[in-house]
């Protein structure tokens, strides 16, 4: 069967990051699903397929089911591994931007074990939903042969690097701090710990870094793995008595990346390892680079003194993209995909969904299918009607801003209540966010001063005046506030929870 494919690509985990052994670690293995596929051929896995696709369906709805999943071809489940086909590399891409943890989270329930999935594109046919993108079967030359050994033995993710990846204000100083630390690893900013929301490109980043530490540094030994491998290779040495073997495989490393480090919150013993094995980077002058959704202060259950390293290097917040580099991206992705996209349809599109480029990529990824499945040319009005759903999932950023709706986003990131922000409390708890919501009334809402402090509880406007001139000269030093003023705020635009 070997001979249908033209592309083989092995998915360990979300965003190809590898799961280790994770295998190893589970218990209650549905023997009977297993006994099925092993004795009776392609039952088997047509059993588990039909059930994966039953449990996926309560999630993601009928139409995404039946577009998506449908035409995926389940063909082995062999050694804990299930193999499926897909008709070309955009479903495949879709599949692993928006439909992976869901099929991996159903497949564990229906089998009682973490199975790692493979995803093989099958050779192009009549009916291909590309035409233009051709590929020709042929044996992979040493070049390419040693990149993929490498990716595979490192992690990293083999398109996330430097020259796709599209720079903007919101993204500019992390990038500059990326290509530093790739020049020069282990000499300047360690670690590097670099955070934002979510699907913003810090993964990306941090790929190109280890991409361009190889081809810049020779033989350096890269590492790239999330936070929930780093526990679960942990835990499988444990259980086989090798810890010697996985303190050596991370400590000698000359560039470790560790993707999502704010899940090592409340595990002691993954957060005593990965202490030491910092240190022991730390001091050989290796490269360490860190990513999170929070800035280190921020994040709960992390003990303090891995909270003061991470803070010893440089830290890089990402932003979410502007219109211009929405625009970009959009392009820029359009043309590694071969999708016809027009200006003016770039634009609308980037007006309209501006949460993170995650969305961008999956709503270019979903109108270029629509648009060849139905051979329907690329319009704003076909973006309009293909993308609705996407494109109601937060607020415009033009969208006229009350007070309320800062005073509620305010208290919902403090865990405050809006009588507390309008009270006559000064405690700390209290003073500080009301600070903070008079400085976006201000920003967002456009309220007067007077207007501010008759709206929290009839102050004086001189307060409102100290208040936004107090957190004004605190942002230009603290780089926490800035990341706690870029949250609240989408929270009033719909984009964060």
């Amino acid at each position: 069967m070997g001979e249908k494919y033209v592309e083989n690509l092995v998915v360990q985990g979300e965003k190809l990051r590898s799961l280790g052994h994770v295998g190893e670690l589970f218990t209650g293995v549905n023997n009977s699903l297993l006994a099925a596929q092993r004795e009776g051929g392609g039952g088997g896995v047509q059993q588990v397929w039909e059930q994966v696709l039953a449990q996926v369906e309560e999630k993601v709805g009928r139409v995404t089911t039946e577009t998506w999943l449908k035409p995926v071809k389940p063909l082995a489940l062999r050694e804990e591994t299930l193999h499926l086909e897909v008709p070309n590399a955009l479903f495949r891409d879709w599949l692993l931007e928006n439909l992976l943890p869901h099929i991996r989270k159903s497949l564990e329930t229906i089998l009682g074990f973490a199975a790692q999935i493979v995803i093989h594109v099958a050779a192009k046919q009549q009916g291909e939903l590309f035409p233009s993108q051709r590929y020709e079967e042929r044996e992979p030359t040493k070049a390419e042969s040693a990149r993929a050994t490498n990716t595979k033995k490192n992690g990293l993710v083999s398109n996330y690097t430097f020259s796709s990846f599209i720079v903007g204000a919101g993204n500019q100083f992390a990038n500059a701090a990326a290509r530093a630390v790739a020049e020069h690893p282990g000499k300047h900013y360690n670690p590097l710990f670099i955070y934002g929301g979510v699907g913003l490109g810090k993964t990306h980043l941090i790929n190109a870094i280890g991409h361009e530490t190889i081809v810049k540094q020779g033989g350096k030994s890269v590492f790239y793995l999330s936070s929930e491998t780093f526990t679960n290779e942990l835990i499988a040495h444990l259980r086989r008595d090798r810890m010697d073997d996985f303190k050596t495989k991370f400590r000698q490393a000359d560039v470790l990346i560790i993707d999502d480090i704010q899940f090592l919150s409340g595990r002691e013993r993954t957060q005593e390892e990965f202490f030491h094995t910092f240190n022991t980077l730390h001091q050989a002058h290796k490269q360490i680079i860190l990513t999170s959704d929070k800035f280190p202060n921020e994040i709960e259950g992390l003990e303090e003194r891995l909270r003061n390293r991470f803070e010893w290097g440089l830290i890089a917040d990402i932003q979410p993209p502007d219109l211009e580099t929405r625009v970009a991206i959009l392009q820029k992705k359009a043309q590694q995909k071969k999708i016809q996209l027009p200006h003016d349809v770039s634009l609308f599109i980037a007006t309209h969904v501006t949460a993170n480029v995650r969305e961008l990529e999956g709503g270019l990824t979903k109108l270029g299918a629509y648009s060849t499945m139905t051979d329907t040319p690329i319009t704003i009005d076909l973006a309009q009607q293909v993308l609705q759903n996407l494109m109601r999932g937060g607020k415009d950023r033009d969208q006229e801003v009350s007070v309320e709706t800062v005073q509620k986003a305010v208290c919902k990131y403090f865990a405050i209540r809006v009588v507390d922000l309008t009270s006559k409390k000064r405690t700390q708890m209290v003073a500080f966010p009301r600070q903070v919501a008079m400085f976006l009334c201000r920003k967002l809402a456009g309220a007067s001063y007077p207007m501010i402090g008759v709206r929290f509880g009839g102050k004086d406007h001189t307060t409102a005046l100290y208040a936004c001139a107090s957190i004004e000269k605190r942002l230009k030093l603290d780089e926490e506030l800035r990341a706690v003023l870029a949250r609240i705020e989408n929270i009033v635009f719909g984009q964060e929870n």
